[in-house]
């Protein structure tokens, strides 16, 4: 009797779990997306050819490869907002690096920009915060009182006027501590991601880096960590440091803005300097900035500007929160200590050291945890010891790097140190001739080997439908060693080109071995697509756009820029374009290939009228800047000239900027032009590290890569990435989106 009834069971069972298996959804779909920032499809197909690559080699054998056109301009926010988006740059709005501000011609970027949010009630705190502590501390005895019922009441209430006193002393000094405002980034890109349209059909998507998504945006069961977007410490793209008692060092014109630090070398082998940390924002800037307000007066802003800056010293509030650090040089060991908020590490030349955690205090109740590393250049005669741009440290859950706002700290502990800064490996330094090859390399390497150990065990984990990452250093080495690959280029190293070359075949072997990974980490079955944002091109010479305006009459100046360098866009006592007449201008340039039209009814001293003034200026543009020669070669610098009706649709006529300048390969848009300034040669050779570009070509030149292990149809489109993803998932695509699937 018991053994048929084990057998009744067991039968039992085994229809109970195929009527389950029956009603079971099927099992859902997966894709994983990899992307690498200026990934060159014709080194690309080079290191394939000559078996470096046997990843894709493979791939492009069982699926497709593809050039991908690209967004004009080819540049990493404009490309990849337009990835997760399906919509054109006018559309998404980032169109750029930087935009202007109609009403004062000042730049600001335009993928992300800094707002701030009030605090509590703001300035009302100082009295709404007292109020409310005495209130809380005062209604406590009269509540214990009404529970107990116990003691005469006159008892209770003096206690209770007693303690609200007390609460109240404690909330005029807690309101002191309590800043008005903080700081809060605004991301400007419109559009929503593919990601976040798989959310919403139910699927779990981990996005790690991808450019233009901070501050972290929620999604329904989804984790995201921030990528290109996130700025350092300071609110910069990057402020690397150099300490240093070599005053022969120099950082050349220093447009990148490194910050240089030289030390007084008398006082061997002990020397006491500063970090300068964070901008005091919410204690020091914003109080300046609400004084100024009411002030219309120029001569009256400065006076009360004195004595802010006198009141604020004598309170000792500083404009920024800096950090003491000492350095101990032993010469003739060629090391150097250093020591900062008690740690220290010894460092010899060429060696790292460990991630250092670095706590800045505003006040005893507000502060915020960075982290950096030290890197020893030179311990000979002198010392030179780097220090890398501040970090966010992920256990920061204030700062929207990653979303949960602890999804950034969960991966710190489960992976050690990694950088959160958007622009992760640093390619101002060596720009600006403080470096060299070995400490860049080193850098990037150290970067995207800690990146690619995190997406091993990410995709093993399979906790995901949708998986997307951005690797940006293919992009970085691509900008640095260039200059190896051309020998055309004006600091091109015929006896260091086969090493060097030998280091971007190695960068492209790596991005190989990463996508070998991901395929042996998601096993058979799941569709990898990998795209890059643009390719690359050699940077030999600068065109400076402003001084052709300047010749050909379009603009005129007051007096000359100067030198502007990145920390100029900060800067509100040196404004970009403060010496331009605008009275006579009728077409200023700003940004990586932009004209903006000086247009009445628009800009604060239009005077170009819409309409048939507005046509013919636009068309004579795109007639005469195409005919530029370049005297020494007869090149012609400047491909095409687009209007932005050309390119776009859907825009901002208020923001988008009127033509756009796109360049021949060997040629770029100058620096200068890019920042506001107007140097006097037209064109100018380029003899900084940054040696290879994009950003202001052609698209046409630089296309992108675009590698499935599925069959894609040719011609692919960066506005058709969204789509074909979601299509993969099995998710209905968007009207809105303006792309089409790349699979049938």
């Amino acid at each position: 009797m018991k053994k048929h009834c084990s057998q009744l069971m067991i039968l039992i069972l085994v229809l109970i779990s195929v009527a389950a298996w029956a009603d079971a959804p099927p099992d859902r779909k997966r894709v994983v997306v990899l992307g690498f920032d200026g990934a060159d499809p014709g080194l690309t197909r080079k290191y394939m050819e000559e078996g470096y690559m046997p990843h894709f080699s493979r791939l492009e054998q069982e699926g497709t490869f593809h050039d991908l056109t690209v967004t004009n301009p080819p540049q990493t926010p404009v490309s990849w907002g337009t990835f997760m988006t399906s919509w054109n740059p006018g559309r998404t709005q980032i169109f750029d690096f930087l935009k202007r501000d109609v009403g004062t011609y000042k730049p600001s970027f335009v993928l992300m920009e800094e707002g701030s949010k009030t605090i509590f009630l703001g300035e009302n705190n100082r009295w709404a915060v007292p109020l409310a502590c005495f209130l809380a501390f005062f209604l406590l005895p009269l509540l214990l009182r009404a529970v107990w019922h116990r003691g005469k009441i006159k008892a209770w209430l003096a206690a209770a006027v007693l303690l609200g006193i007390v609460g109240g002393a404690l909330g005029i000094w807690f309101a002191t501590l309590l800043p008005n405002r903080v700081p809060l980034a605004i991301n400007n890109r419109k559009g929503k991601p593919f990601w976040e349209y798989a959310a919403d059909a139910g699927l779990q998507a981990l996005v790690f880096r991808v450019p233009d998504t901070f501050p972290a945006h929620p999604f329904y069961d989804g984790r995201l960590v921030a990528g290109l977007g996130v700025p350092d410490m300071r609110g910069r793209v990057g402020t690397p440091y150099i300490f240093t008692t070599d005053t022969l060092i120099g950082a050349g014109d220093n447009e990148f803005s490194v910050e240089l630090v030289f030390l007084d070398y008398t006082q061997i082998p002990d020397f006491e300097t500063t970090i300068k940390g964070p901008f005091n924002k919410p204690f020091f800037e914003y109080a300046v900035e609400d004084s100024m307000d009411v002030c219309t007066d120029p001569d009256l802003k400065e006076e009360v500007r004195a004595k802010l800056m006198k009141r604020f010293e004598e309170k000792g509030i500083d404009e920024t929160i800096d950090l003491p650090l000492c350095l101990t040089w032993d010469e003739e060991g060629a090391t150097v200590t250093f020591e900062v908020q008690g740690k220290t590490e010894t460092l010899k030349q060429g060696q790292w050291s460990q991630w250092v955690d670095l706590e800045f205090r505003f006040n005893p109740l507000v502060h915020l945890t960075g982290m950096a590393r030290f890197y020893l250049i030179s311990a000979d005669s002198n010392f030179t010891l780097y220090m890398s741009p501040i970090h966010f440290h992920p256990c920061n859950h204030g700062i929207p790097i990653s979303y949960p706002p602890e999804y950034a700290e969960e991966l710190l502990k489960r992976f050690g140190y990694y950088k959160t800064m958007g622009w992760a490996v640093d390619t101002w330094t060596i720009s600006s001739g403080l470096v060299d090859e070995d400490q860049f390399l080193s850098d990037m390497n150290l970067t995207v080997d800690a990146y690619a150990r995190m997406m091993k065990q990410l995709l093993r984990d399979g906790d995901w439908d949708l998986y997307v990452q951005v690797y940006e250093y293919t992009d970085r080495i691509g900008h640095i060693l260039w200059q190896y690959m051309d020998p055309e280029h004006p600091i091109y190293d015929a006896e260091k080109a086969p090493h060097f070359q030998m280091e971007m075949r190695k960068a492209y072997q790596k991005m190989d071995t990463i996508v070998g990974e991901a395929i042996e980490a998601v096993g058979p079955g799941v569709p990898i697509l990998i795209v890059s944002d643009h390719g690359f091109a050699s940077f030999r010479k600068g065109v400076n756009y402003n001084r052709w305006l300047i010749d050909n009459g379009y603009m005129t100046l007051k007096d000359e820029t100067g030198i502007l360098t990145l920390e100029d866009l900060f800067d509100d006592d040196r404004l970009l374009f403060k010496n331009v007449d605008w009275a006579g201008t009728r077409v200023y340039a700003l940004g990586l290939g932009n004209l903006y039209i000086n247009l009445k009814g628009r800009e604060r001293e239009g005077i170009v009228s819409p309409g048939q003034e507005y046509d013919d200026l636009v068309a004579e543009l795109k007639e005469k800047m195409p005919l530029l020669v370049d005297p020494e070669t007869g090149d012609r610098p400047i491909h095409a000239v687009y209007h932005r009706d050309d390119i776009y649709r859907l825009y901002d006529p208020d923001l988008i900027p009127d033509l756009r300048v796109t360049n021949t390969p060997g040629y770029r848009v100058s620096w200068q032009t890019s920042l506001g300034g107007a140097p006097e040669a037209i064109i100018e050779e380029n003899r900084k590290a940054w040696s290879g570009d994009h950003c202001s070509l052609d698209p046409s030149f630089v296309p992108g890569i675009c590698l499935g292990t599925m069959d894609l149809r040719e011609n692919p489109n960066m506005l058709d990435i969204a789509p074909t993803v979601l299509a993969l998932l099995g998710v209905p695509v968007p009207e809105t989106m303006e792309g089409t699937p790349l699979i049938e």
